[in-house]
């Protein structure tokens, strides 16, 4: 049961963001949190994607490298969960293509990669749902397929001002596909994400009922702040901030070896050697 005030977790560096994320759900008295965690997460660089530091992210991967070797469960790069969320590869703001593009690209080429690369995939990655919604509107009897993503970015660019706030709503559970063995499978973790217009600004929030920090944490934060930059530039605003509210977030399980407690250790240096100067929530 969730009986404690909400934690917030305020930086400017994504990176930062998450090892504080990290080390809190890592903590002996924090173990199995009985409060939500907030992660907000406020330094962009100029072309709209989060500042990081890349001997934190690189700790994190070379202990995910390391549990794989000597593991049977196969845990996701930090790139590799990000792009779930949004796929970096196929853009950026400096070689930007158009969101049709983008979007095509995705359903008829890299989406069905995915499925045969991995099992886990075959109900959808976040980001197809995004983009291929699919509900029954109330007057046909068929399910219509709806880019929610697309729509965001018309509506934006025909209105010229902000969209109401349950346009600006994207879903990505599906009851019809996930309350039928649910349980077993963990997707999808990520439930919701909005984006809030203000004059010129963007905001992306996004809610997790649960989440496993040294799992997932880093690789959804990228992703989303990704997705954020994204939508950003179809919609000419500046991205300003990423909040994340994780309901339930859950400490990994402790393998053999040490390999968690050391990566605790390593990024406790590294941010000691940063100095810890959150970013103000305003």
């Amino acid at each position: 049961m969730l009986t404690s005030e909400p934690h917030v977790i305020p930086e400017g560096n994504l990176s930062r963001a998450w090892a504080r994320a990290f080390s809190r759900v890592m903590s002996p008295a924090s173990r199995g949190l009985h409060s939500p965690l907030i992660v907000s997460v406020c330094d962009f660089d100029q072309d709209g994607l989060p500042r990081e530091d890349e001997s934190i992210r690189r700790l994190l991967d070379e202990t995910i490298e390391e549990m794989n070797r000597v593991s049977s469960k196969q845990v996701f790069r930090v790139d590799a969960t990000a792009q779930t969320i949004f796929p970096h590869m196929c853009w950026s703001p400096r070689k930007p293509v158009s969101a049709d593009a983008l979007f095509a690209r995705y359903v008829d080429r890299v989406f069905p990669r995915l499925k045969c690369r991995n099992k886990l995939n075959r109900r959808g990655t976040y980001f197809l749902r995004m983009i291929r919604a699919t509900g029954f509107n109330g007057r046909d009897p068929d399910p219509v397929e709806v880019n929610q993503l697309g729509k965001i970015i018309r509506w934006s660019q025909e209105r010229n001002k902000r969209p109401i706030n349950s346009i600006t709503q994207v879903s990505i559970r599906d009851p019809a596909k996930d309350h039928h063995g649910a349980a077993l499978s963990g997707f999808p973790c990520l439930q919701q994400v909005a984006l809030g217009r203000y004059k010129s600004t963007l905001t992306v929030s996004a809610f997790f009922p649960t989440e496993n920090i040294f799992e997932r944490g880093y690789g959804n934060y990228l992703g989303l702040a990704r997705l954020g930059c994204f939508m950003a530039y179809e919609m000419k605003l500046t991205l300003v901030r990423l909040n994340v509210y994780i309901a339930q977030p859950r400490p990994p399980e402790a393998p053999k070896g040490g390999a968690l407690a050391k990566l605790q250790r390593d990024l406790d240096k590294r941010m000691r050697a940063l100095g810890d100067e959150p970013c103000e929530i305003g």
